[in-house]
């Protein structure tokens, strides 16, 4: 079914016009069916659209996989910010699952990210994925990362495992991680 995938993109927001949006929407809404009340009106969880998106189409135009960017700033506990890559959204379809489409989709995703100067991708995860992340390179924090509304108000994730993947030379923080909307 891999070989189906004939076209990946990485899109910008501005480069999403209303029937590709519309179609983007339609897929998140049927494989993230919890969060379909999002997704109908819009492609951003928690008030934060993608600055990138990148998606793999088959060979009918259809939408097999997705994987969005979002601009984050992360804080550490010296005050240290930095701007992050924020991968949400990552989804393939049921014929194309367990074909590696996942994997490309992701590298597609992180080699923009690195071309656009970001020194770390960070995403929150259920368990039983941790796994699969962790064999892609991606790493479980040492202490923990809490993704915050405004100063005084943590969002409750139904993800529960943060993660992230150094993009550069420069190793992650220690410490608590506090991740906001771009500050």
């Amino acid at each position: 079914m891999a070989s189906d995938i004939i076209k990946m993109d990485v899109l910008n927001e501005s480069e999403i016009d209303e029937p590709l949006d519309a179609q983007i929407r339609e897929f998140l809404c049927r494989l993230f069916p919890n969060w379909e009340s999002v997704f109908k009106t819009r492609r951003a969880w928690h008030d934060a659209p993608p600055v990138f998106t990148a998606i793999a189409r088959d060979e009918r135009g259809d939408i097999a996989g997705h994987v969005a960017v979002v601009e984050r700033t992360i804080t550490t506990n010296w005050n240290f910010r930095y701007l992050v890559a924020s991968v949400q959204g990552v989804s393939v379809d049921e014929p194309y699952r367990k074909t590696g489409l996942s994997v490309r989709l992701l590298n597609v995703a992180l080699d923009e990210a690195r071309k656009r100067k970001y020194p770390f991708a960070i995403l929150f995860c259920r368990e039983p994925l941790v796994h699969f992340y962790e064999r892609n390179g991606w790493k479980l924090p040492d202490d923990s990362m809490i993704m915050w509304r405004d100063r005084e108000l943590p969002i409750h994730m139904q993800s529960n495992c943060p993660m992230y993947r150094e993009l550069t030379d420069e190793p992650f923080p220690e410490g608590p991680i506090d991740v906001h909307n771009p500050l």
